[in-house]
């Protein structure tokens, strides 16, 4: 390991060698563990990068870690065993090993060539000495150096990866109070660009205010943080990095408590998605189970389509997790939520000083936290247009760039896209590209609005309603009949979320063990209402309608079917309605 260190510092050792052979008058040779030489004057010079002899003086000094001086090669038995003792016109050497850490890396070598050389060597030998000690010493401290320098870099390297890849957020501040360091985690929870905006090296105050940072270390303190104007609700607590016991850096580990309530969620149900949890036994339902059921056994891009609150995510959830990928990464993203300018990077990542204010190690994207799991790409419609066609790219080829690299990278990720809008309607109007459509519409999945799905609304209400009140600590609660009919006519537009809303909101002003209809939300009311009223008047009307053609043509049968042509009706429709009269 060393001795690659000493090929690091090759220019160095050179000029210091130089010095060394012109101060001394005499020729200078460094070789390193290999034996492989690293620098050389004289005649040496033109031996620079090969190697030398592994049964020389050089081998001797590194294996025995001493230092030697060989007055004459023709009395030295281990000159006398070197395969190039005939070649060899040195005639004397003083060699002394380089030591570090107790490891022998390398030899550093004066050597006389001629009588002159020799003469200089014996009257001087203190001072060649000295100056070889001297030497030695220099290129040991020098490859100390290097080696703090190379763990503190891969250290750094290191703490870095790791500080990106914790799911809280972390910011690092120095004495002054200048932000060193904020990860990625602290950057998406802050709503932080750094594309846009300079964060690090910014005083703590310019970015963060209701920071207190001089409390007690390890303390988790609640407070109300407000960045660029927005306030958000974090637990956070400080750790200190010391020096010569004073604090040179301090930790700022937080979190949201919205963040805090998204995971907990999410830890609790995430492992449990399956189709078994999807409730409803109505044909539309059913169905669809039964093609994503299918669809989850294969590794096939699927498009979800269904109406906002349909369940879709439910759906990839389970698909993924009743599949061979179920032990994978699932990560669902949401592409309306994406700013424009952040959508390359969030998805495939960027490479180091890709752009300004790009953290400095670079960034993985979505798609390569999915490898070897799922990627959910929710409301695809909201796709950027102009990068749908890298997007294609990714999922024809299987391969992502990041951001300013060149590097390609392997992808093992299965596609699930949802959209709740039209894509044949957008490709139409040129707002989609035609051939990323065909690449996620493999198996097109279509999920049912909630009032396609009739009785399921009783059962989803009735499966909501056990759930909620367990999580509110409200006991027991049942649904009043009246509220059943009205939860049965009404349409959802919302679908399943907006049925999960209303129960919410009764069970908030329900005080007994029964919701009635003045416990739902009153815009359903209101509607409800409208609807009857307008339904009464349309009986009311028709009701008038049929008695008056009854009036003019009569009651025979022949009458009535004349009624029927007229009104647009057949027959027994007709007789029907006249039944209810």
């Amino acid at each position: 390991m060393y001795g690659s260190y000493l090929k690091l510092m090759q220019g160095k050792i050179q000029t210091l060698s130089e010095l060394m052979s012109d101060t001394l008058g005499l020729d200078v040779t460094v070789v390193d563990s290999s034996l492989r030489r690293i620098a050389g004057t004289g005649n040496f010079y033109l031996h620079i990068d090969q190697d030398s002899p592994h049964n020389s003086i050089f081998k001797g000094v590194l294996d025995s870690k001493e230092p030697s001086r060989n007055l004459n090669k023709e009395d030295n038995p281990i000159c006398i065993g070197c395969t190039k003792y005939d070649d060899c016109q040195e005639k004397e050497n003083i060699t002394y090993p380089i030591i570090v850490n107790e490891s022998s890396i390398g030899v550093v070598s004066v050597a006389s060539f001629s009588e002159d050389q020799s003469t200089i060597l014996e009257q001087h030998e203190k001072e060649a000495t000295a100056l070889i000690e001297y030497f030695v010493n220099v290129i040991g401290e020098e490859v100390v150096n290097i080696e703090k320098q190379n763990k503190i870099i891969e250290s750094s390297v290191d703490v870095n990866e790791v500080i990106n890849s914790v799911d809280k957020g972390i910011i690092i501040i120095d004495s002054n109070q200048l932000i060193v360091h904020i990860n990625n985690s602290a950057s998406s929870y802050l709503n932080l660009n750094f594309s846009t905006e300079k964060v690090i090296g910014s005083s703590l105050k310019s970015v963060v205010s209701g920071l207190k940072h001089n409390i007690n270390e390890n303390v988790e303190i609640y407070s109300n943080w407000n960045v660029k104007g927005v306030n958000y609700r974090v637990v956070y607590k400080i750790n200190f990095i010391l020096m010569n016991k004073k604090a040179i850096y301090k930790i700022i580990t937080f979190e949201t408590i919205e963040e805090i309530v998204h995971k907990a969620t999410i830890y609790k149900g995430r492992q449990k998605v399956t189709f078994s949890k999807i409730i409803g036994k109505s044909v539309p339902i059913t169905n669809a189970i039964e093609i994503a059921k299918v669809t989850a056994l294969s590794d096939s891009n699927i498009l979800l389509n269904g109406e906002s609150g349909t369940g879709k995510e439910l759906f990839a959830r389970s698909i993924h997790n009743e599949s061979f990928r179920k032990e994978g990464p699932f990560v669902a993203i949401n592409c309306a939520c994406l700013p424009e300018t952040l959508v390359e990077s969030e998805l495939f990542g960027y490479a180091k000083g890709a752009f300004t204010g790009a953290d400095v190690q670079g960034r993985v994207g979505k798609f390569e936290h999915a490898n070897g799991g799922t990627i959910f790409l929710d409301e695809i419609s909201e796709f950027p247009l102009n990068l749908q066609s890298k997007l294609l790219r990714v999922l024809q080829e299987r391969q992502i760039e990041r951001v300013g690299s060149n590097e390609l990278i392997d992808l093992d990720v299965r596609i699930i896209a949802a959209t709740n809008k039209d894509l044949c309607e957008l490709v139409e109007q040129n707002k989609f590209r035609k051939d990323l459509f065909y690449r996620l519409n493999v198996i097109p999945i279509n999920l049912p609005t909630l009032k396609e799905r009739g009785g399921d609304i009783l059962l989803l209400a009735e499966y909501l309603l056990k759930i909620i009140s367990e999580r509110m600590d409200k006991g027991e609660v049942a649904l009043d009949n009246k509220v059943l009919s009205v939860l049965t006519n009404y349409s959802w537009p919302g679908n399943v979320r907006e049925l999960e809303n209303a129960i919410e909101y009764a069970l908030n002003f329900c005080f007994t063990n029964k919701i009635e209809v003045k416990h739902l939300p009153p815009y359903i009311n209101e509607k409800i209402e409208v609807a009857t009223e307008l339904k009464d008047s349309l009986t009311t009307y028709e009701r008038t309608l049929i008695l008056n053609y009854l009036s003019k043509y009569g009651d025979s049968t022949k009458s009535k079917q004349k009624i029927a042509k007229e009104l647009g009706i057949s027959l027994s429709t007709l007789y029907r309605k006249l039944q209810t009269l």
